[in-house]
């Protein structure tokens, strides 16, 4: 991902919010948004965008599961494609190259967290080693109705021992 990507990456997301209740932000993202949480992170965690005939499909990107120490090893990660472009393998070729990043990188745990119902994201995540790990009932209010938030789990393949510190990535 560059950052001549942020403007595509938020006008995909922001469909989300304004139509869906998979996400649970009430207003539109900006571009300033996305690069203050793109350059917070990237050093850190992989973002990725697809293209398709040179448009922005999707992007999927990683981020701090929570901000203690413990939690170095786990990563949230998350994904979105254009309304239009959906059901073309976008979200699939980018998941098959983000989580093995993450294995490289050094992370144990990827967590995915979807508002439900959300059968194609439940099946995409599934599809990549996600298993289901718990739902939260009636958690969030969105277009006028209570929403459950469920949580998947990866984990990837390293040891169970003292681990080494996650990498970073080097910016481009």
């Amino acid at each position: 991902m560059r950052e001549d990507d942020l403007r595509d990456v938020c006008e995909i997301v922001n469909h989300y919010i304004a139509h869906t209740t998979w996400n649970f932000r009430l207003e539109p993202q900006t571009e300033s948004d996305w690069l203050a949480d793109w350059s917070a992170n990237r050093a850190r965690y992989p973002w990725l965008v697809a293209s398709v005939d040179e448009t922005v499909a999707g992007v999927a990107y990683t981020g701090p599961w929570k901000r203690r120490a413990a939690y170095d090893w786990s990563a949230e990660v998350t994904v979105y494609v254009a309304e239009d472009l959906q059901h073309l393998g976008v979200g699939r070729a980018l998941y098959s190259r983000l989580l093995p990043m993450l294995d490289q990188l050094g992370f144990r745990t990827a967590v995915a967290v979807i508002a439900l119902p959300n059968p194609g994201s439940v099946a995409l995540h599934e599809a990549h080693g996600f298993h289901h790990v718990g739902t939260l009932p009636e958690i969030g209010f969105k277009h006028g109705k209570w929403v459950d938030v469920g949580f998947w789990h990866r984990r990837g393949e390293l040891p169970s021992a003292a681990p080494e510190p996650t990498a970073g990535i080097a910016p481009e």
